[in-house]
C-alpha cells in the first residue's frame, strides 16, 4: 500500500522546488501536466496560488499531484573530508 498524497505534502513538494531550484512535473485536476520551477506560493484573491518560471498563476486547488522530474542527486558535494589517522 503506497502512500497518499494530501495537500501538506503538495505544499511541501512546491515549496522544495522553490528553494532547492529544482524542476517538478506538476498534474492537474483537469488532466494536463507539465514540468517547471516554483517561484513562490502567493495568497490572491484570497486564494493560495502558485507561481511558475515558465507556466501561468496556478490556484493551489488545480494541481492534483506534484513530482520531482528527477530524483535527488545524491552526492558529498559540501561535506568536509574528515581525516582520521592511525594511532602511534
Amino acid at each position: 500500500m503506497g502512500h497518499r498524497f494530501d495537500i501538506g505534502d503538495v505544499i511541501d513538494m512546491l515549496e522544495e522546488s522553490a528553494m532547492m531550484r529544482r524542476p517538478v512535473v506538476v498534474h492537474l485536476q483537469d488532466g494536463r501536466q507539465f514540468e517547471d520551477r516554483v517561484q513562490e506560493i502567493i495568497k490572491w484573491e484570497g486564494a493560495d496560488h502558485v507561481v511558475f518560471k515558465d507556466h501561468e498563476l496556478t490556484p493551489l486547488s488545480a494541481i492534483h499531484t506534484v513530482q520531482r522530474s528527477r530524483p535527488p542527486e545524491m552526492t558529498y558535494a559540501g561535506k568536509k573530508a574528515r581525516v582520521i589517522r592511525a594511532p602511534g
